[in-house]
């Protein structure tokens, strides 16, 4: 056989990950091992490594060396289609009858003018409306622009801030598609543990002694744990982030209004911050718009990736979502809206609480439950009409749990779903049978 070239050395690698035959944690050979071993330059197998972090294959682990990424399917969409015969309890998405409304006269001024190449960037009724909106909670808003949604900001946010190899502080558990993004990156991953006021202050330190550039938090309505700063925490993090002022410090306050708490945001005075609030929670995901303010340079760069891109966010969708952000109707809907969804959060962890069954749902949509094991609870759930979701599309070093959407259940779905996880969880454990059984 002819000498390997870099690209056989990729293809090789990634057909034994797709087989499972290298499992996340294996460690590669060494550049030069393996070099020897095909007879090649170590650059050719140097460059082919580096492809593969590129990928997210693998991650570099310094002395330790190449290993293969916890996830490396990071293409992969973290979304799935609701089969018609389950009852929604895994989405994520917000119940429609609590969205608000767009009347015919917002459509009709929204329509009248469309964007065109060389217009700004953000129209003037979104840089008003979205200002004061973010206003309300404390963001002193200097510059506003804005996205197609809260993981579009993120993505360009660290495509424009890192460099391959790069180490990322990020919830554990956190939001999927912010894991992998940064796997997508070819970036490492530092997970920070969470407790039900977020991430922990010794995780951030722990991050933070290990290098990071960037940490992504969520302030509010986490996702999965539904976690949510206090006032106290978040001062916690401003005192241990105030010693790494070149930290790039974003936070995704991707449910707004409709988390169900106040927000304490903690990085508006750092010289490099930015704070992203997508509407897809509180107005609706099909508008494909997240709001974002920060310093003068992340803000640069994220308009300089878009103008590369796709340009803009449609000019026709800033207008409606100006007109729904300055309306009274839909100010009262999102009220609504916000309590709710705390309605059936609180009845789903108080049901649970009398089982004799902990979770974690400070805010949001989720309610986090710890389990032995993640497939007994969901399989019975499924056999029973409902889809739930496990931890381990969210985890890196977290333990095992399922998530449940409580945002479109009703009040009797809730109750139904505390006496199916009981059955599970508790029930089977009386007559002597672990609830980590498979069923």
């Amino acid at each position: 056989m002819s000498k390997w070239t870099a690209n056989e050395i990729v293809s090789d690698v990634e057909r034994r990950v797709a087989s499972g035959n290298l499992k996340p944690g294996a460690k590669l050979a060494a550049v030069r091992a393996l070099a020897a071993e095909l007879g090649v330059a170590p650059n050719t197998v140097a460059a082919a490594y580096r492809r593969l972090r590129e990928r997210g294959v693998v991650v570099g682990r310094g002395r330790q060396g190449t290993i293969v990424a916890a996830r490396t399917t990071v293409l992969a969409s973290p979304y799935f289609p609701m089969p018609d015969d389950l009852i929604d309890a895994a989405s994520g998405n917000p119940d429609d009858s609590l969205l608000p409304p767009v009347s015919t006269k917002m459509l009709a001024a929204a329509a009248k003018l469309g964007g065109r190449y060389g217009n700004a960037m953000v129209v003037d009724e979104l840089i008003e409306a979205g200002s004061r909106w973010l206003s309300k909670d404390g963001l002193k808003v200097k510059r506003l622009t804005v996205a197609s949604g809260a993981m579009d900001a993120i993505e360009r946010i660290l495509g424009a801030h890192c460099s391959v190899g790069d180490r990322i502080g990020v919830e554990d558990p956190g939001h999927a598609p912010v894991h992998q993004i940064v796997a997508a990156l070819g970036l490492v991953a530092v997970p920070m543990q969470l407790d039900e006021r977020g991430v922990t202050p010794a995780a951030l330190c722990g991050a933070l002694e290990l290098g990071v550039s960037v940490v992504v938090l969520t302030p509010r309505a986490q996702n999965p744990t539904g976690a949510a700063f206090d006032a106290d925490r978040a001062e916690e993090l401003r005192t241990v982030l105030a010693a790494h002022p070149s930290v790039l410090v974003v936070e995704d306050d991707h449910a707004g209004p409709v988390a169900g708490v106040p927000v304490h945001y903690m990085n508006h005075d750092r010289p490099r911050w930015v704070v992203v609030r997508s509407v897809a929670k509180s107005l609706g995901p099909d508008y494909r718009l997240a709001l974002v303010v920060g310093d003068e340079q992340t803000l640069d760069r994220i308009e300089g990736r878009m103008q590369m891109g796709c340009g803009w966010v449609s000019h026709f969708l800033q207008r409606i979502v100006a007109s729904l952000l300055s309306d009274p109707v839909a100010q009262k809907k999102m009220e609504a809206a916000a309590a709710t969804y705390t309605s059936r959060r609180n009845r789903l962890v108080d049901g649970l609480a009398k089982e004799g069954i902990a979770s974690r749902a400070t805010s949001g949509f989720q309610v986090w439950i710890a389990v032995a094991e993640e497939e007994p609870a969901i399989v019975a759930l499924r056999d029973r009409g409902y889809a739930i979701r496990g931890a381990s599309g969210y985890r890196i070093a977290s333990a095992p749990a399922v998530r449940v959407t409580i945002s479109a259940l009703s009040n009797n779905q809730i109750d139904e779903v505390v006496d199916l996880l009981a059955d599970v969880l508790v029930h089977s454990t009386r007559g002597g049978i672990s609830h980590s059984r498979t069923i």
